[in-house]
């Protein structure tokens, strides 16, 4: 009891220092970062540090606590990835944070709300972040930066799964993988006991500690799952339905699920 108190506590309070830790970098830090000479991509790499070096933090003390266990496999497919899309499942609210703590690179989408918001504004634009707007926008930008050779995280189920549901994608990530013709680089990701799911209260952990799991598979062309291109509706539709089979499959057969 008092375990899982402790652990409470340690967890609420590395997202109060997400909140407070956020917002004051996004005041003070980032507008400097953003003046400083230099390219635009370069600019972005700078912020992408810093955001990489604050996640990393946050899991450092999640694992140093005694909260979390990490346990990773692949990630050096994960450092060598270029204009890959990165599509991971969503089983947790900390995903993001894990896989940009360990990839701090990699482009993502981050909710047009950001944008507006004054405490974050100046993080999503100073590290070039996508701007999750309308649909078509977004798709745009998605393969924009893949076609420049920027890998994107995306998270084809859209929002969490709740524990015990089976995968359910959406057609976004599928779109953007026929716009860019893309190279998909999987990565499962599995979090046990249940930790931060939809549903979960964020200020309560789990009963135990939890373990975190990343496996970053082989990259697979769009084409192993869409043999003929068809960036139609339905093309959409299938490529959707490969990629829920086969991310659903390999969850199964490398027992993270």
């Amino acid at each position: 009891m008092l375990n899982r108190a402790w652990r409470s506590l340690v967890t609420s309070s590395c997202f109060v220092a997400f909140g407070i830790g956020g917002t004051l970098l996004s005041a003070v830090f980032f507008p400097f970062l953003m003046i400083l000479p230099g390219k635009e991509r370069e600019r972005h790499a700078r912020a992408r540090t810093v955001v990489g070096f604050f996640f990393r933090f946050l899991v450092w003390v999640l694992r140093k606590t005694g909260c979390m266990r990490l346990e990773t496999s692949g990630l050096e497919r994960l450092d060598e990835a270029r204009g890959m899309l990165v599509l991971a499942n969503h089983p947790s609210y900390i995903d993001v944070v894990v896989l940009l703590s360990l990839a701090p690179q990699v482009n993502c989408v981050v909710k047009g709300a950001h944008w507006r918001n004054p405490f974050y504004w100046s993080i999503v634009r100073s590290a070039g972040y996508i701007k999750n707007s309308s649909p078509e926008t977004l798709i745009e930008s998605c393969a924009q930066a893949l076609v420049t050779g920027e890998s994107v995280i995306l998270f084809p189920e859209g929002t969490r799964t709740a524990p015990g549901q089976s995968l359910r994608f959406q057609r976004g990530a599928a779109h953007v993988a026929l716009t860019a013709n893309a190279t998909v680089l999987p990565v499962l990701i599995t979090c046990n006991p249940a930790t931060l799911a939809k549903g979960d209260p964020w200020w309560l952990a789990p009963e135990h500690p939890f373990t975190f799991r990343v496996g970053v598979q082989e990259a697979v062309p769009t084409a192993f799952f869409l043999p003929e291109p068809d960036k139609s509706a339905i093309g959409a539709r299938r490529l959707t339905d490969a990629l829920q089979q086969y991310f659903s499959q390999e969850l199964k057969s490398y027992g993270y699920a």
